[in-house]
């Protein structure tokens, strides 16, 4: 019966009357049809719609639900889970209604009906009784298999506070386990329901099985603890606990369980798949699998003729297949889909473009003397922003006015909403259409616009195209960025800013026509050597080009990679090899830190005795300096450093963050020093060629520093092993060179995305080969005890591991560091006003922000916390907005929106608000020689159309400015986005907040710890509270744990007792306070015992 209902719709939809009757064109259109060339015949006209969207299941339908789906994640953020609720047929409410001798199959009636009510229930546990927490956003799409069952995919996304944040959390909502006979009705259910195959060598024959593998890849590991997956959904934990069942004559264990949600499958008694969506890379898949469209059988394909038109409505009949259940649900009028929010598609038009829809029998000037004809959603946005207080009030952008505003269809006109959530999503518009495209750009980021004229606006002038003004207001990247660019920089009269800016554009390969602007901004870049009045004009020329020179080379490039030609010749026999050279030499090495080795306890000068016995001796030296926060590490490292370069030597020192490294004399990222590979390889090692200046200072330097080592991956630990063994010509570890390695393993370990435990210990330097000809030298006295030793013992017990768990990993913490927790607004804001009680003080010492931060796990809330203080700092913000673009342009106008939504690891927010003198943090190494490193910390000073002009605000390079512009920049973890794509912004955010793991390595004067969830890495919570001098300078505010349950005193603290051992146990010696007394009792240095 559905079959002819179905078919006659098309034939419908096919039929002359139908493609004929309604046309659809512009209101420009058809007055350019009237007025132009007399044209009154409508048939003439507009173009045809081949299959409606208003077709239930039809392609135009599905994509357009795909892209209302796509703008829910643009709104409210990444999905959070993602289930399959599959029928039963053996349901007790079908069993009961069969006729005798029936079976389900025969009534799919029973099965519809059933299936809706169990859905609906479904629904309103999840929803209404949030069982999962407050959801903020779902979709659910019924489909049937071949067979005839049908199955629900639901994608949900929660509210902020509800996030289902880290794989402790997954455990209160998933198992992937057999339950044990205590549950014998889960039990029951998960053998009956959620056990996979058998497939793999136990069943080559199953339908899963593709090219002798299992597609869904069964059985899976056993897992001891639930981690997130890399690239993947989670890995779930399943021991291997002896738990097993025999499922269709086949024994299984807890590999082959289904992930499943305990709850529902008691409740509802069926097939029911719960997953966590951990990355962004999934976002894609899902939505496209959820709206792929309904089943088709096997047909044959005929060759096609030349004159054969494609018909959109002969596409989907062929091959549709129809089950009976399917039949049913659609003859029921039941929903094929569902979505919450709604939402509203707004349409972009041109001005005077209006789409009209008319008759086949409508008179032209009855369309174009109609009073709503030109009325759209558009141009009563416009009047109601120009004439309606309550809308100039409210500052909208034109998607988000449905969510305040209704539009009434029949009257043409905007009310205000008194009910119901919506959201609001743009029609999408290729580039290939030109202005319509700049129109759609400039609504998505301009707020209450009142007129086409009024959009076209900036500044007090109107611009004359709409593409014009997205560049005016830069949204769009101008033909002539970069000129304009380096014409706004060159108006500071800052030569040495200007030529590190020309330097940066050339290396990002954005600057254009190289040897134009050099012509053109050569005199304003050796301005300050001509002033000097001392140089010829080929002096000047050197000078000019040496500055630039030393900026290149720093990222590893030079200046003959570009095509500029010089007004006078370059004396090529200038010797390249010593550029780096004489940078390290002119480092500045204050009387303070020559003097600062009279000033060392006696462990330190013990250990600085060690190693300057080596450095002065030529002697090979492989040490690790191991000790916690406090115990003076930076102060030696810096003694060190003084008592080499003042000597003449070469120290190079090098730290795994930009933090450390700013801390640290000459300090540079062991990544940008070295170029060290960013991904690891079998045989890593740095990219520096033998007969570079950077090899031939590196064969020099005399001592190596890398701090913060306890954090770096030891493949980039052996690639620099390897690197200083092929510079140098020499076998032994790292060339034979004196190396100090420091740090705590206390703090955290090197990161490892979606790694698990023991992949963390397997990064980590202690399981090197190197590891076993590092001498290991401790520091135990605590220099900051004396302030609080009762707080330095509790950090103690704290990175050591050795606080009483309350339970799992869970430690409870002193109450006088924490902050009630009230609701999330309030208690955060409590937490914001300890660590910045006036912002008003700050803007008159902004240095003194730098002391201070608010410390959390995860990006998430560094962003969300970020916003709130850019808010509350005083001044005029300014947006920068940036332009994303992906790799594939075939993929851009269906994910440029989603794109402007992602905040990908290592990248700028889309739209960067800044403001004078407020903290930010650099997020890529555009400069090392002068500071300028990942991780950086800067005061902004000014905020230019095209760029920023920063100060560093701390190290020895505080106070040096640098202007910074927009640059092509890629996600670092380019695993966790779906769709790649290339992000063109200032590489910079705010840093009133940063990461637990941005912080390590510094010392800090106030600290807020914000655990909206809980530290989920080794040394995480250590690592936090040890960056201040005592308790009182640190607060922490825990929420509480899933579903609000629980007080919030507690909170996990992750330590790895197997890296305490390794790092003791396999390393050649162990130097302590106890071993220096008895070596100063022996007036002997220990560096004789140890040669």
């Amino acid at each position: 019966m559905y079959i002819k209902v179905e078919t006659s719709r098309l034939d419908y939809y096919k039929s002359e009357q139908f493609q004929q009757e309604l046309r659809v064109e512009s209101l420009q259109g058809i007055t350019d049809s009237l007025h132009v060339d007399g044209q009154t015949d409508p048939s003439q006209i507009g173009q045809k719609v081949i299959l409606p969207s208003s077709f239930i299941g039809g392609p135009r339908d599905m994509r357009k639900r795909y892209v209302n789906a796509m703008a829910l994640v643009e709104r409210f953020g990444k999905p959070d889970l993602f289930l399959t609720m599959t029928c039963n047929p053996n349901w007790k409410e079908i069993r009961k209604h069969l006729l005798p001798s029936q079976l389900p199959h025969d009534r799919p009636d029973l099965i519809a009906r059933v299936f809706k009510a169990k859905l609906e229930e479904f629904k309103d546990d999840i929803v209404r009784k949030k069982i999962f927490g407050e959801v903020a956003a779902y979709i659910y799409v019924v489909e049937y298999q071949k067979r005839g069952l049908p199955h629900a995919h639901w994608i949900i996304i929660l509210t902020p506070p509800n996030k289902i944040a880290c794989p402790s959390t997954y455990d209160h909502i998933i198992s992937a386990e057999l339950p044990d006979t205590s549950h014998p009705f889960l039990r029951e259910y998960v053998v009956k329901h959620m056990m996979h195959g058998p497939c793999g060598s136990s069943n080559m024959k199953c339908s899963c099985m593709r090219n002798g593998e299992c597609k869904y890849h069964y059985p899976k590991d056993f897992a001891e603890v639930t981690c997130n997956g890399l690239n993947s959904y989670p890995i779930y934990k399943r021991r291997d606990n002896g738990m097993s069942a025999v499922v269709r004559n086949f024994r299984l264990d807890n590999r082959h369980v289904i992930p499943y949600s305990p709850y529902f499958l008691l409740k509802l008694d069926c097939h029911i798949n719960v997953e966590v969506v951990t990355t962004e890379k999934l976002v894609k898949y899902l939505y496209k699998y959820v709206y792929k469209g309904h089943a088709r059988s096997a047909f044959n394909v005929v060759g096609q003729t030349v004159d054969d038109k494609y018909d959109e409505i002969q596409a989907y009949q062929e091959g549709r297949y129809i089950c009976a259940p399917e039949a049913c649900w659609r003859m029921f009028a039941f929903p094929m889909s569902e979505m919450y929010p709604p939402v509203i598609v707004m349409p972009v038009h041109l001005p005077n473009h209006q789409p009209l829809r008319f008759g086949l029998r409508q008179s032209l000037e009855q369309v174009a003397s109609n009073p709503l004809a030109g009325k759209t959603m558009l141009t009563e946005f416009f009047e109601m922003n120009a004439s309606n207080a309550n809308s100039k009030n409210l500052n909208l952008l034109y998607k988000e006015y449905p969510e305040y505003f209704v539009w009434e269809g029949t009257k043409h006109k905007w009310k205000p909403r008194q009910r119901q959530v919506v959201v609001g999503r743009l029609c999408s518009v290729s580039p290939m259409e030109g202005e319509r495209y700049f129109e759609r750009l400039l609504l998505i980021n301009v707020r209450c616009p009142s007129s086409f004229d009024d959009l076209m606006t900036v500044g007090g002038v109107k611009y004359t195209t709409f593409r014009e003004t997205a560049v005016r207001r830069g949204l769009l990247q101008s033909d002539h960025y970069i000129d304009a660019c380096l014409a706004e920089a060159a108006s500071f009269q800052m030569p040495y800013c200007l030529r590190v800016l020309f330097a940066m554009l050339l290396v990002y390969g954005i600057a254009g026509d190289t040897q134009n602007l050099w012509d053109k901004y050569y005199e304003c870049m050796s301005e300050d050597f001509v002033r000097m009045k001392i140089f010829t004009d080929v002096e000047v020329l050197c000078k000019t080009v040496d500055a630039i020179e030393l900026v290149l080379t720093s990222m590893d490039k030079t200046i003959l990679d570009f095509p500029i030609k010089f007004p006078f010749q370059y004396p090529s026999v200038r010797s390249k090899i010593s550029r780096d050279y004489e940078h390290e030499c002119s480092i500045n090495v204050s009387e303070e830190d020559i003097q600062s080795v009279h000033q060392l306890n006696t462990e330190q000068l013990c250990a600085f005795k060690i190693i300057i016995e080596r450095v002065n001796h030529k002697k090979a030296g492989l040490f690790f300096l191991d000790g916690p926060g406090g115990t003076g590490k930076t102060f030696l490292y810096r003694a060190l450093l003084a008592n080499v370069r003042s000597a003449g030597g070469i120290a190079l020192a090098v730290a795994s963050s930009g933090v450390a490294a700013s801390l640290l004399p000459g300090g540079r990222t062991a990544h940008s020093r070295f170029k060290l590979p960013l991904h690891h390889e079998d045989k890593p090692m740095g990219k520096i060629s033998k007969q570079s200046s950077a090899a031939k200072m590196i064969v020099k330097a005399r001592l190596i520093i890398w701090d913060e080592a306890s954090m770096a991956n030891r493949h980039s630990i052996e690639a620099l092993d390897n690197l200083l063994a092929d510079l140098c010509g020499n076998k032994l570890a790292f060339g034979g060179k004196v190396v100090l390695f420091g740090g705590d393993f206390r703090q955290t370990l090197p990161i490892v995305i979606h790694g698990t435990r023991e992949d963390m210990i397997a990064a980590s330097i202690v399981s090197s080969k190197i590891w076993q000809n590092v001498t290991r030298i401790c520091l135990t006295k605590n220099m900051r005890a004396r302030e609080d030793p009762e707080f330095i013992s509790f950090l103690l017990s704290l990175g050591n591991g050795q606080i009483p768990f309350i339970f799992d990993d869970n430690i409870r913490i002193p109450s006088s560091m924490l902050i009630p927790f009230v609701d999330a607004a309030t208690s955060l804001n409590a937490l914001i006003q300890y660590v910045y009680p006036s912002m008003d003080v700050f803007l008159t010492d902004p240095y003194s922000m730098v002391d201070r931060a608010i410390l959390t796990p995860k990006n998430d809330s560094v962003g969300e916390i970020n916003d709130l203080l850019m808010d509350r700092f005083p001044g005029e913000a300014k947006e920068y907005v940036s332009f994303n673009r992906t790799n594939d342009a075939t993929q851009q106008v269906e994910f440029e929106d989603y794109l402007n939504s992602v905040a990908a690891s290592g990248l700028p927010p889309h739209i960067l608000k800044l403001k004078k003198n407020c903290p930010i943090m650099l997020l890529r190494n555009i400069n090392p020689v002068q500071g300028l490193c990942n991780g950086t910390r800067l005061i902004c000073r000014e905020l230019a159309d095209n760029f920023i002009k920063a100060e560093i605000a701390v190290g020895d390079l505080k106070g040096t400015e640098v202007l910074i512009p927009r640059i092509p920049l890629e996600s670092s973890d380019k695993l966790s986005c779906s769709i790649p794509f290339k992000r063109m912004q200032i590489p910079v955010r705010p840093c009133f907040a940063m990461t637990i793991n941005k912080a390590q390595g510094q010392t800090l004067d106030m600290v807020g710890i914000y655990l909206r969830q809980p530290v989920f890495s080794h040394g995480q919570l250590y690592v936090g509270l040890s960056r201040v001098r005592n308790s009182k300078a640190i607060k922490i505010l825990i929420h509480p744990d899933f579903k609000g349950e629980g007080t919030v005193d507690y909170t996990n603290n992750i330590v790895f007792h197997d890296i305490f051992a390794l790092a003791a146990g396999f390393c050649r010696f162990v130097f302590n306070l106890f071993f220096f007394h008895f070596c100063e009792f022996m007036f002997i240095y220990p560096c004789s015992l140890i040669s």
